[in-house]
């Protein structure tokens, strides 16, 4: 299997709080929550709307749409009551704030009228109190949170239940998400529904999709997606690139949010944006090849370079731990390796369930039905 280390990475370098400036990085995401906010309010102001959990508006063209809302926050909404057109989140991980510049420029050119609205459209910040504090989450992981039939105490499940009611009435979702390591792409992340990868595939087919199918993504509760699609709706998650405030990333979040705004029938009007993607991914499709949980004992030393669609053949060093070597058990792409390194966030935090996935290639034929 050809090594891919020549391919140009979608890196966007380390976060202020890998340089040991997290007081700076704070600073910067306060700010861009804060001028999330004031986008928020200017879109509310110029438009019919409803604020129906903290940093979250419902946007309509036409007062009459929104009158099929549910008003009560707290009601869980029955499968089928689909009044949302799309709901576009980011900060779903405290950690992962890219994502808050395309909803800001989405507010901004509603309000400006730039785009002009034809279906109700919700927008939403995850997870703002965790990115203060520089974390992905605070008390649980408020994208492993939604579904469950007691969601428990703290902030994440208090946060989920007030997003759940938006989520479960939106027809679509895409959710702005990115890793915490550079990738050689951005790419479409999602369970397996036959909805969700047209979807996916109608806002751009130059980007990777990866999708799974069987066992959920994790055994401690649904995440957004896959919330909305147990409700009857089309959820898809986008991973943009390396945690961390970036001008491409934010290029990229916003052409996918407004072709997703197009593709759904929510607007009309604007010229759709390009979507640039490394031509070697171009139309590809990856599902699992093999999850390796992190094992019990020391920290895991993995080598460097092990990047998100990084090559690996099967058997391939992939680190240390103590005297005993990792390997690949299986060939193909790398995706969400769990570097550990002393002095950071991840050293202080328990250990992940999971150390890395390895993806295999797969055409449309090999899908589901």
């Amino acid at each position: 299997m050809a090594r891919d280390d020549d391919l140009t990475t979608w890196t966007f370098g380390e976060s202020a709080s890998r340089q040991g400036h997290a007081g700076v990085l704070k600073l910067e995401v306060g700010s861009k929550i804060e001028a999330f906010r004031l986008a928020l309010r200017r879109a509310a102001a110029r438009l019919p709307s409803r604020t129906w959990a903290p940093d979250s508006v419902i946007l309509a063209g036409d007062a009459a749409d929104l009158a099929m809302l549910d008003p009560t926050p707290t009601s869980d909404l029955l499968a089928g009551e689909k009044s949302i057109c799309l709901t576009l989140t980011a900060l779903v991980h405290g950690n992962e704030t890219g994502g808050i510049d395309v909803l800001i420029a989405v507010l901004e050119a509603i309000a400006a009228r730039q785009i002009r609205l034809l279906k109700p459209v919700a927008v939403a910040l995850g997870n703002p109190q965790a990115a203060m504090s520089g974390q992905r989450f605070l008390d649980k992981d408020l994208n492993r949170s939604f579904g469950m039939s007691s969601l428990g105490t703290g902030l994440e499940p208090l946060r989920a239940r007030e997003l759940q009611p938006i989520l479960g009435c939106s027809r679509y979702l895409l959710d702005f998400h990115q890793t915490r390591e550079p990738s050689h792409t951005a790419f479409f992340i999602f369970p397996w529904s036959r909805k969700s990868f047209d979807f996916a595939r109608s806002i751009t087919d130059g980007l990777p999709v990866v999708t799974h199918w069987g066992a959920s993504f994790s055994k401690d509760g649904m995440c957004t997606d896959e919330y909305v699609n147990a409700r009857g709706g089309t959820g898809i998650t986008l991973e943009l690139g390396q945690c961390g405030f970036d001008e491409g990333q934010a290029r990229l979040g916003w052409g996918t949010a407004m072709r997703a705004l197009h593709a759904t029938g929510a607007v009309s009007g604007a010229e759709l944006p390009s979507i640039e993607s490394h031509p070697s991914f171009h139309g590809t499709i990856y599902t699992w090849n093999a999850t390796i949980p992190y094992p019990d004992g020391p920290v895991v030393d993995l080598r460097p370079g092990l990047v998100n669609f990084a090559d690996v053949e099967r058997g391939e060093v992939l680190g240390q731990q103590g005297n005993n070597t990792v390997t690949a058990p299986a060939g193909g792409r790398i995706l969400f390796p769990k570097y550990i390194r002393p002095g950071s966030l991840e050293a202080k935090a328990p250990r992940p369930a999971e150390l890395l996935r390895i993806m295999k290639p797969i055409t449309k034929e090999e899908l589901p039905g």
